[in-house]
């Protein structure tokens, strides 16, 4: 895996939509708080475009990572919000030349998708974070400050809540690239050519909006097409507005799903559609050491 460059003040970050279209109040905003981060924001034209419920036709949207990772000017590039639409690019991403231009790579929700293409095909670490075309998101200083610390290259060193615990559902120890994100679009990967790829990984996931049995039925998905089973370890994120199974809470139905896998599984992440959210380096080994989860600076190997 190729670890991209860190960012020096001033440097050019690019914003994209390379799903559903930006609201356009959020734009400036946006702009502004990339800027107060002490970057310089490029505003592409994926973010201005909407077609239907996508950012624009495939082309535009595509166009736009393309043309990114090809400007030398830009350092980094981060995705303004997620929705639906990142899958449809996969056959327009130049991976060849993206390979031979690694930059920073930011987003998540849909942008899951894209974080598997630029992972298996083009050997890049990118980053699991907020997005700044969603206000919550910049106006939460500890998701802000996660967010600023990747860009300047400064990884945490260990995955915490803010401060708290975090829940050991299944004990155990294990190793392995961090991949994943989220829950429902990974499942809709099964089958394509850029299904996630799970062996020897620690798998990370979250979602937000999901009934217990949407969220069982994706599991499900996962199972029988074959990515749980040869997972190192599980990481699991934020489950914002899921509704928990009648009697039970999502910590109990993960522990029953994730059990007879017999792989370590920590719960709480604070990670997802979620605020305050970490930013977490996909690409990067990862330790899951009892309730401890630490993370190796380097790419993973």
């Amino acid at each position: 895996m190729i670890l991209p460059e860190s960012l020096s003040p001033r440097d050019k970050i690019a914003l994209i939509a390379p799903c559903s279209p930006v609201d356009p109040a959020q734009i400036e905003p946006a702009a502004d708080f990339i800027g107060e981060l002490g970057y310089t924001p490029v505003i592409y034209s994926s973010c201005y475009a909407r077609k239907h419920y996508l950012a624009g036709d495939d082309l535009t949207r595509a166009k736009d990572i393309n043309d990114a990772f090809a400007d030398p000017e830009i350092k980094a590039m981060i995705a303004m919000r997620g929705g639906y639409g990142g899958a449809r690019l996969d056959k327009y991403l130049d991976c060849d030349m993206i390979r031979e231009n690694p930059k920073i790579f930011c987003g998540y929700s849909d942008v899951t998708v894209l974080h598997a293409i630029l992972h298996q095909r083009c050997g890049l670490v990118t980053f699991h974070t907020p997005m700044p075309g969603i206000a919550e998101a910049r106006e939460d200083s500890r998701s802000r400050d996660c967010l600023a610390a990747v860009l300047r290259g400064d990884f945490p060193r260990e995955l915490t809540a803010f401060g708290e615990p975090l829940r050991v559902l299944c004990e155990g120890r294990a190793e392995g690239i961090l991949t994943g994100g989220n829950l429902t679009v990974i499942a809709s990967t099964v089958g394509t050519p850029y299904q996630l790829e799970t062996e020897g990984k620690i798998l990370f996931l979250e979602d937000v909006g999901e009934r217990a049995y949407a969220i069982d039925r994706a599991l499900l998905h996962l199972r029988d097409g074959g990515l749980l089973q040869t997972c190192a370890g599980i990481l699991l994120g934020t489950w914002r507005d899921c509704t928990p199974p009648d009697g039970a809470t999502f910590d109990e139905l993960f522990r029953e799903w994730f059990a007879p896998l017999g792989v370590p599984v920590i719960s709480g992440l604070p990670c997802g559609h979620s605020v305050p959210s970490l930013s977490l380096p996909l690409g990067c080994r990862v330790l899951i050491d009892g309730g401890a989860v630490s993370v190796f600076a380097g790419a993973g190997r």
